[in-house]
């Protein structure tokens, strides 16, 4: 198998509009349905997940974590793929891993719901980019962290990972991951090894 270049979902290949969105609406959705305007407030908290199992505990009248996990991610899912559209596509950057097929593995790794994913590569005309998709199982809490480290005991460990320079980003230092944080949809608090401004700079890089 060919070096791994890893690849992130939102803020590298995709724009963060359809996530933000789509979180919003989670929120607005279920303050409809259970009839409790102050639910829209908890989309802008940093613990936002902390309730969720909440809401669903007022929505679905179960208990069991994961079947709150699963309900709450699916319909995630749907309003994501509901949201995104091409404009959405870094396009530049998705003609750009095109051309490294022949040298790389291509993975995207993303913590969106695995049910969202390929429909939305699909939506999107990239099915044909990458080599693995690997994305985070709607029974889980969207970790990024761990998702990485079951990528790297199953496959290997990336050559690079491409991504937003957020929280996430910053974590992998400690699984030893050389990251490319990307400044062309907007920029992280966080920096990669190396730091690119623009597609044409990577290409130098790679």
């Amino acid at each position: 198998m060919n070096p791994i270049i890893a690849v992130d979902f939102n803020g590298a290949l995709i724009k963060p509009r359809p996530f933000v969105e789509a979180h919003k609406s989670w929120f607005e959705l279920f303050s409809v349905l259970l009839k409790d305007d102050s639910i829209k407030d908890i989309a802008s908290k940093e613990n936002y997940f902390e309730n969720v199992h909440r809401i669903m505990y007022s929505y679905l009248g179960v208990s069991d974590k994961e079947s709150q996990t699963i309900f709450a991610r699916e319909i995630f899912s749907m309003l994501l793929l509901a949201e995104v559209t091409t404009h959405d596509l870094v396009k530049e950057f998705a003609d750009y891993l095109r051309t490294l097929k022949d040298r790389y593995t291509l993975a995207v790794i993303t913590s969106a719901p695995e049910t969202s994913v390929l429909p939305m590569l699909r939506k999107l005309h990239c099915e044909d980019i990458f080599d693995i998709v690997f994305s985070s199982a709607v029974t889980n809490y969207p970790d990024k962290h761990s998702l990485f480290a079951d990528f790297i005991s199953k496959y290997d460990k990336p050559l690079f990972y491409i991504g937003l320079g957020d929280k996430y980003l910053g974590g992998l230092k400690e699984l030893d991951v050389a990251t490319i944080s990307v400044n062309w949809v907007s920029r992280g608090s966080f920096r990669g090894d190396y730091e690119i401004d623009s597609v044409e700079e990577l290409k130098g890089l790679l």
